[in-house]
This record gives structure tokens, C-alpha cells and sequence, in this order.
């Protein structure tokens, strides 16, 4: 949307967004946006939230009656609410074991930490009748012993795949992340997706070994794997934890 508006404004059409990147936002000049202080993916604040949701969005809808310049890029004031406090607070399924020594020893941590999830993972599946299908192909240890291999520093790891590396490692990582994410949701309580996103990426051992493969192509020759460890593999609010000493690309 923010790129079309430029189109659509100078065929006359007015346009107005919301942005969660504001620095983006900025750079792209974009005719009217508000800029609103939550997590991505969250761009109207809380789920649940009617009488909120409609104040940012009266708040976009706003911008349309500005006539006070050709870019204006409006902060929203309010924080997202913190949501339903009723019932039990969420608390991590499992109680994990400190860090492994080394990324080998990570292998090992990873899969107990499968095995550990994994009642709760079908308890989520039983409730919703259904969980995520796999997207790679690969099982789960397949995907963990390849990332391990990243990690160790192997160019190429060998897997049972022909998917090119960065694929199998996107969809990958993504398979095991939603898998966690559903045993997460699978114990009694209500978590909020920021406390979900906060035990995984700082709580976990597959954390850590995504951010070691991640590590190591962020140091390859390679332009497309050195782009795709600094980019696509941890969120940058993680990375000086789990990537230590690489820059996020800006």
C-alpha cells in the first residue's frame, strides 16, 4: 500500500495507511500515514480490542482531512491494552536446561527440548483439531541436524532435500518455530503473542541454534547467504543475543 500511494495520489485519489516501521515510513515519503507503536503484525493494537480498534483506525481515517503538507506522518499516542487478564497466566510448557557448551552440544538440547514440547504440541492439536502441516518436507531432526551442520561450519549441508539452502532453511525454521509456538499455546493460560515471541527467541535452545547457523552465514563470501543470515533468520530485536558482533542490515 505505501508505494501505491504515490500512484494513487497523483491520479488524485487521496490514501492513508498505518505504519509499524516508522523509520521505513519516513524514508518513503508516503502522502499520509500513522504510525502506531505496536508489534508487528498487530497494526490496530490488540485483538479483542473493538472500541481500541476503532480509535486507530478513526485516527488513519483522520489523516484525510489534512491539508497541512504533502507527507504527513501522524504518532499515534496510546499503547496497545495489555489485554483479558482473566484465568490462569501463561506460564513456558517446560523448564529448560542453561545453555549448551557448543553449537554440537546444541543438537542434543534441541531434540530433549522437541521431546519435552511435544505432549503439549498434540494436546494444542487435539483442542484446534488440526495443527500446521510442514512446509520443507524435512522431519524435525532432519532440520535440526542441518542447522547444527550451519553452525559447526559446514558450506553445505547434506539433507535430504532439493530445495537450495536458504529455502530449506526458511521453511525449515519456520516449521519447527510454529510447531513450538503451538505446543506454547497448547498449556492452559492465555499468552499474549509478545510473551510468545519473548520465550522463544530468549528462552529456547533452538533459539540459540538458529542464531549459530544464522552467525555463520551472516559470514559468508556468498552476497545471497551473508544477506540471508543478517536478514531473514533472526528478528533484529534478538539479535544482539543470539548473533552477537553482527550488524542488522539496515
Amino acid at each position: 500500500m505505501g508505494a501505491a500511494s504515490h500512484f494513487l495520489e497523483d491520479e488524485g485519489i487521496a490514501t492513508t495507511g498505518i505504519s509499524l516501521v516508522r523509520n521505513n515510513t519516513e524514508r518513503m515519503e508516503l502522502p499520509r500515514f500513522l504510525w502506531v507503536p505496536f508489534e508487528l503484525g498487530r497494526p490496530f493494537g490488540a485483538p479483542h480490542e473493538p472500541d481500541f480498534q476503532r480509535r486507530v483506525l478513526r485516527a488513519a481515517l483522520g489523516l484525510l482531512e489534512r491539508c497541512d503538507g504533502t507527507v504527513i506522518l501522524e504518532d499515534f499516542p496510546d499503547d496497545a491494552p495489555a489485554g483479558d487478564d482473566d484465568g490462569p497466566a501463561w506460564s513456558c510448557p517446560v523448564s529448560f536446561v542453561g545453555a549448551a557448551a557448543d553449537d554440537g552440544g546444541l543438537v542434543g538440547a534441541v531434540l530433549a527440548e522437541l521431546r519435552r514440547l511435544a505432549p503439549w504440541q498434540e494436546m494444542y492439536a487435539a483442542q484446534r483439531g488440526r495443527s500446521a502441516p510442514p512446509a520443507s518436507g524435512l522431519s524435525h531432526e532432519q532440520i535440526v541436524r542441518g542447522l547444527s551442520a550451519l553452525a559447526i561450519g559446514a558450506r553445505d549441508p547434506s539433507v535430504a532435500t532439493n530445495l537450495p539452502l536458504p529455502e530449506w532453511v526458511r521453511l525449515g525454521c519456520d516449521d519447527l518455530r510454529t510447531w513450538y509456538m503451538e505446543a506454547a499455546q497448547g498449556r492452559p493460560g492465555r499468552a499474549t503473542s509478545l510473551e510468545l515471541r519473548d520465550w522463544f527467541w530468549r528462552e529456547t535452545a533452538l533459539a540459540r541454534l538458529i542464531g549459530a547457523s544464522a552467525v555463520r552465514l551472516a559470514g559468508s563470501e556468498h552476497p545471497a547467504l551473508h544477506m540471508f543470515g543478517r536478514r531473514a533468520m533472526v528478528p533484529r530485536v534478538y539479535m544482539n543475543d543470539l548473533m552477537p558482533g553482527v550488524e542488522p542490515y539496515i
